[in-house]
């Protein structure tokens, strides 16, 4: 054979192989075009929208949950003749026959009529929307806030009760709260409402005291951040559900307890069925003393220290928010478009500084934040294509007043003065900050074909801030804080979902970040400006493996990148300190999950691994801390949860961690003589923690047509080490002892649950309780909590 016949035979080879891959996509997209969509909504006789409605179709595994506005979508079902069934508690069944054809997917509304009969025992066999998001390919758990309403529940306590989780607060209510996830901890986790991140809220709205009764659940994202929520967290991020639904409702309700601890709530909404329109207000105000009793240390007249135990005195914390919202649903321009105005702040009276090492007696810092949004959702823009986007504005105030002479003893007692400045800083402050900032996000969907959906989100974010401090200005000869500080944050993101016969689900996404940031720094009473641009990009692939209708295994790798935020680069001029030349954080981050799921018993085990650099650390002091650049660590680990459910009235959870941070910073890194914290376990970070619950929850109690519930909760740290392990004599060193809080609770409400009281202890054996540098938390304390519910 010639070269030119070898050559000619290989080009007919080449061809004949490209045609067979041609072919080959030709039949893999045909298969998929045998499958279509079937879509709809689900209404009552008045078209009013059924949330949580069951979609079913006889004789194949495909159903779906209608949502807030009534709507369901279900995917994958093949062409052909089917019968559909629907269902709903309280109302009457619905079967129909329907042929699905290729081309547009079929749409239908459905309309309900009340079952007019008593129904005793109705059970509908489906997934609900928080155990299909469990069993995404996301690692992600899901808390249901509903049955929590009636409880006197900080979000933080809430949270601690996720397995991997662990919450570190600097004090009392309203102190600020430090999320751990799988190792990852701090601004390392973003914290979302609606997929929105509420930094963009004010400190109003935080996550340590936002009500439970705004939330529908809390979803907490360990590893991979979906997309969808649009912002550059490295190795986690908790996402807010608000509470969405299209039914006249009011909920008041009021908690009162120990420190002089008052809660109260009131959200109520009206709808209008007959032409879609939405009229609501959401308001709440938090207020606690935190004079709860701490030991310390104060000095006699020689200047000795004695062992004590005081109550904190200057601690007294308040936040409130009104807000107010409007819109309409189920249109045909809109799925849902709401209007929202929304009036939020503090009172917050500064106790310690952030290793509680210096007690304050007179500093405070007040805020409010008026805010405007917008958001509209449409699931059917154009053909399988769903849109949301969310623009907003907030304006936000503070002042800072730091102007006494007085030093303070912990029991609340003057034992000197100074002849200038104030508690906090060598210059005194009475310090007005004006802060600006405006969002955006952008969110599409698009379903290419049956088992496959393109996301794209586009999230930006601008801020700006200017201060005035005529105290300062007095002590420096110039008033720095009137220099504005800018920061521009841009974040694209785009994944592909795609599922291979029902077995395999794929996750592929790619994000892009853009920050441009105008700071400045106050070293030696010299001014440093400072600006920067940074771009990074993060990749992730996630994996989800049906091995069957019971076990399914996940596991997923992502390059992350975090930006610095605007309060670590530009500080909050109080107790924190400006930087403004932080570099970005870099994660490598490896999960591996396996979910065993049975209608009474759910098991799920969870390994984890994360390797990161530049780490962006709280370096503190005994006045003053700031963010700094400076571990590459290490951190792997293993989280285990069961939930058995035995009977409907009997829930049991138990779920343990153990993570291993390890730094692995170079000698120059670490600035030290040799290697010695080269994979030494990093300092004042728990190790070892666990969190467990038995919660009874009887209907018809008694008899009677009411609802009991009683429950028993109890979270769990290991001892461990304050500082560095490897310095000194491991038997002397200063610890955070072994804590094991444990609380209780009982709800009672009356016919059709339109009243409640609940009563409440925490830590009942009064343990004591540290958190983070070793600051002591609030021991027992008892609540009592009343709520009426109309609808």
């Amino acid at each position: 054979m010639t070269t030119i016949q070898k050559d000619k035979m290989l080009q007919r080879q080449g061809r004949s192989s490209f045609f067979v891959a041609i072919l080959a996509l030709f039949f893999s997209i045909s298969s998929f075009s045998q499958e279509t969509s079937f879509l709809g909504k689900i209404t009552d006789i008045n078209g009013a929208p059924l949330t949580g409605a069951h979609v079913s179709f006889i004789a194949l595994e495909k159903s779906d949950i209608t949502s807030a506005d009534g709507s369901f979508k279900v995917q994958g079902v093949p062409i052909g003749n089917h019968v559909v069934n629907v269902s709903y508690i309280g109302y009457k069944s619905i079967q129909r026959k329907i042929i699905l054809e290729k081309g547009t997917p079929l749409k239908l509304i459905f309309k309900m009529e009340e079952e007019v009969s008593a129904l005793d025992d109705v059970t509908v066999i489906a997934k609900s929307k928080s155990q299909k998001l469990r069993q995404s390919v996301a690692s992600v758990s899901v808390l249901d806030t509903k049955e929590l309403y009636t409880q006197n529940n900080n979000t933080s306590d809430v949270i601690k009760q996720v397995s991997g989780i662990n919450v570190r607060q600097s004090g009392g209510f309203g102190s600020n709260a430090e999320i751990f996830i799988n190792g990852m901890s701090g601004k390392q986790i973003k914290f979302f409402l609606d997929g929105i991140p509420m930094e963009y809220y004010g400190s109003g709205l935080g996550i340590n005291i936002i009500p439970i009764n705004l939330m529908e659940q809390i979803e907490v994202y360990k590893g991979v951040v979906p997309v969808d929520l649009g912002a550059d967290a490295l190795g986690g991020g908790i996402n807010i559900i608000s509470r969405k639904s299209y039914t006249n409702y009011l909920d008041v309700s009021y908690s009162a307890g120990s420190f002089n601890t008052h809660k109260a709530n009131v959200n109520g909404q009206y709808v209008n069925t007959k032409n879609n329109t939405i009229l609501g207000l959401n308001s709440f105000y938090n207020h606690s003393d935190n004079n709860y009793k701490i030991d310390i240390e104060i000095p006699d007249e020689f200047g000795n220290p004695n062992p004590v135990t005081v109550k904190r005195f200057h601690d007294k914390f308040s936040n409130y928010m009104m807000s107010l919202y409007a819109g309409v649903y189920d249109k045909s321009y809109a799925d849902r478009l709401i209007i929202n105005a929304r009036f939020s702040g503090l009172d917050d009276e500064i106790q310690h500084n952030a290793i509680m090492a210096q007690p304050y007696g007179e500093v405070t810092y007040d805020e409010n934040t008026l805010g405007f949004s917008a958001s509209y959702e449409k699931r059917a823009l154009l053909q399988n294509l769903g849109a949301k986007w969310y623009v907003g504005t907030n304006l936000t105030n503070g002042h800072f007043k730091d102007t006494s002479l007085n030093a303070y003893t912990w029991d609340g007692e003057i034992f000197d003065t100074r002849p200038s400045g104030g508690e906090v800083s060598s210059s005194g402050n009475s310090l007005q900050l004006t802060s600006k900032n405006a969002i955006s996000r952008l969110n599409l969907k698009y379903d290419a074909w049956e088992r496959g959906q393109f996301t794209l989100n586009v999230f930006t974010s601008w801020f700006h801030r200017v201060g005035e401090d005529p105290i300062a200005a007095e002590f420096y000869g110039e008033d720095y804080f009137t220099n504005p500080t800018k920061l521009f944050k841009n974040a694209i993101g785009l994944a592909y979902q795609h599922t291979f016969k029902e077995k395999i689900t794929s996750y592929t996404a790619i994000k892009h970040f853009i920050l441009e940031a105008d700071g400045y720094a106050i070293e030696n009473l010299n001014f440093l400006p400072n600006k920067q641009s940074l771009s990074n990009i993060g990749v992730s692939q996630s994996f989800k493996y049906q091995m069957s209708s019971k076990m399914l295994a996940k596991v997923s790798y992502e390059y992350a990148t975090r930006l610095p935020d605007e309060f670590e680069l530009f500080g909050d001029f109080i107790l924190v300190r400006p930087n403004p030349f932080l570099k970005p954080e870099q994660s490598h981050n490896i999960n591996l999950g396996v979910q065993w799921n049975t209608s009474k018993l759910k098991l799920e085990l969870q390994s984890f691994y994360r390797l990161t650099d530049n780490v962006i650390w709280l370096r503190t002091s005994q006045f003053f801390a700031q963010y700094q650049n400076l571990l590459k660590s290490l951190t792997t680990g293993v989280e285990a949860e069961a939930v058995y459910h035995p009977y409907n009235f009997l829930d049991i959870k138990l779920n343990a961690t153990y993570q291993d941070l390890r730094n692995r910073s170079p000698q120059n890194v670490t600035g030290v003589v040799d290697n010695r914290y080269f994979n030494a376990r990093l300092p004042n970070i728990p190790y070892l923690f666990g969190n467990a619950e038995v919660r009874y929850q009887k209907g018809n109690f008694l008899g009677g047509k009411n609802k009991f519930s009683a429950w028993w909760n109890s979270n769990y740290v290991h001892e461990y080490f304050l500082f560095w392990d490897v310095d000194g004599n491991k038997d002397l060193k200063n610890t955070i002892p072994a804590q094991f809080i444990q609380n209780v609770g009982i709800s009672y409400a009356i016919p059709k649950n339109n009243m409640s009281i609940t009563l409440e202890t925490t830590n009942v054996f009064d343990e004591k309780a540290f958190d983070n540098f070793n600051v002591q938390r609030p021991g027992r304390a008892f609540y009592i909590t009343l709520r009426t519910f109309l609808k």
